[in-house]
């Protein structure tokens, strides 16, 4: 996650990230968020969601297993959401 978002009102951009089984909540820092999580066989999906406290520009991307997508949000209190899905057949969608 990278781009600009001040604190607001209600606090700071509010992160959350993980899987289907693991969630957790992250910190913006320096204008990014960073995270590497272990990679597990047995997860549905990977996400990472953040929503702006009345202001910035933030864009967000969740990599697995080499496959890569992509969110971005701008203003207000809107939420930037990039989630990458198991595969029926396998791999990432």
């Amino acid at each position: 996650m990278w781009g600009a978002a001040p604190a607001g009102a209600l606090g700071p951009l509010d992160i959350t990230y993980g899987s289907d089984s693991d969630n957790r909540k992250g910190t913006f820092k320096n204008g990014k968020f960073e995270a590497t999580l272990p990679l597990d066989d047995d997860a549905m999906y990977y996400n990472v969601m953040a929503q702006l406290q009345g202001s910035g520009d933030i864009n967000c991307s969740v990599t697995v297993d080499g496959h890569t997508e992509k969110g971005h949000a701008s203003g207000g209190y809107n939420i930037c959401n990039a989630q990458a899905n198991a595969g029926l057949l396998g791999g990432w969608d």
